[in-house]
C-alpha cells in the first residue's frame, strides 16, 4: 500500500491584518504521534491566542479530527482539514498558531487566513509517495561488511544504523518484495555465517512529487 504525505516537517508564517499566523506541518502515522506534535507546538507557543489543528492519520482505517481552539465554529480547524483533503494527503497533522493583532477578520477572513497558512506550510514541506518497508537487521564479520553494505546500497535499502562490536550489525529498511532476496544475498556473501532477522518496519518516502 502507498499513500501521499508531507516529505518533511515544515513551517510558514503569514501576517494578515496584524495577526500572525504560523502554519506547522508534520508527517504523522498514528493519532498518538499527531497529538504529540500538536502538544509540542502548543508548548512552543504557550501565549498564542489560538493553536488550531487538523489531522488525518492511519493506514487502512483513518482517523480525522479538526479543532477550532476557540475560534468561531467551522472557521479554523475544518478549513485546515479541507486543505489536507483537497491535496489527497494522508498521515499528516497541521497546526496553525495565531497571535491576534487586534483586528477582527470575520468568518470568511478567518477561513481564508487559516487555509492560506496551512497551504503555505504544506507547500514548504513538499509531498512524497510513502511505502511500507521491513526492518532488516544483519550481523556479519568485519571482512564481509564492506561487500554487504555495497550490495544493500545497490538494492536501494535505506541504511538506518550500523554498530561495530565483535561483529558489525547493520539495520536497514527494505521494501517487502525485496526482503527475501536481500536475506539470501547476505547469506550468500557471508557463506551462511551472517545472522539476518526481519521485524516490524515503518513507512518511508520512496518518490518525491511536484505540484501537489
Amino acid at each position: 500500500m502507498e499513500f501521499i504525505a508531507p516529505s518533511k516537517q515544515a513551517k510558514a508564517e503569514l501576517i494578515i491584518k496584524k495577526s500572525r499566523f504560523i502554519g506547522h506541518v508534520f508527517p504523522a502515522f498514528s493519532e498518538e504521534e499527531a497529538i504529540n506534535h500538536i502538544e509540542s507546538v502548543k508548548q512552543q507557543h504557550p501565549d498564542a491566542t489560538h493553536n488550531v489543528y487538523a489531522y488525518s492519520v492511519g493506514v487502512g482505517s483513518f482517523a480525522e479530527k479538526a479543532s477550532d481552539d476557540g475560534e468561531p465554529r467551522g472557521t479554523a480547524g475544518y478549513p485546515v482539514l479541507e486543505v489536507i483533503k483537497k491535496r489527497n494527503l494522508q498521515n499528516v497533522v497541521c497546526v496553525v498558531t495565531r497571535y491576534f493583532g487586534g483586528i477582527k477578520l470575520g468568518a470568511s477572513g478567518l477561513v481564508r487566513a487559516y487555509s492560506n497558512a496551512a497551504s503555505s506550510a504544506l507547500d514548504k514541506a513538499g509531498v512524497a509517495v510513502y511505502r511500507y518497508h521491513d526492518l532488516v537487521k544483519a550481523t556479519v564479520d568485519y571482512d564481509r561488511f564492506g561487500k554487504v553494505q555495497r550490495e544493500l546500497e545497490t538494492a536501494m535499502a535505506v541504511i538506518h544504523d550500523t554498530s561495530f562490536a565483535e561483529k558489525v550489525t547493520i539495520e536497514c529498511f527494505v521494501l517487502p518484495e525485496l526482503t527475501q532476496a536481500i536475506k539470501s544475498l547476505i547469506e550468500d556473501i557471508t557463506a551462511g555465517q551472517g545472522v539476518v532477522t526481519v521485524s516490524q518496519g515503518k513507512y518511508l518516502p520512496v518518490r518525491q512529487l511536484q505540484g501537489n
